[in-house]
């Protein structure tokens, strides 16, 4: 999902991941897995999300107008 504003490319990557009940994942983990995977650099996250759920839309299906309102907010938080 991209979200977070950048000066020269636009948007960066954000990752928003679920994880498994009672695990954990760094930025770090996750882009040496994807690395290990081939993904190209530039599809590579720069940002980290866990969340407990994702939302849905009326359709049941993921959310991503509202997953980057949720990234979004807790970016201006966080600058302010």
């Amino acid at each position: 999902m991209r979200g977070d504003a950048d000066a020269k490319l636009g948007e960066k990557m954000c990752a928003c991941v679920i994880p498994h009940n009672g695990r954990t994942l760094t930025l770090g983990e996750l882009v040496e897995f994807l690395h290990a995977k081939e993904i190209a650099r530039f599809k590579l996250p720069e940002r980290l999300e866990l969340m407990s759920d994702f939302p849905l839309s009326t359709f049941g299906k993921v959310s991503k107008k509202s997953l980057v309102e949720m990234v979004s907010s807790k970016l201006e938080t966080e600058r302010t």
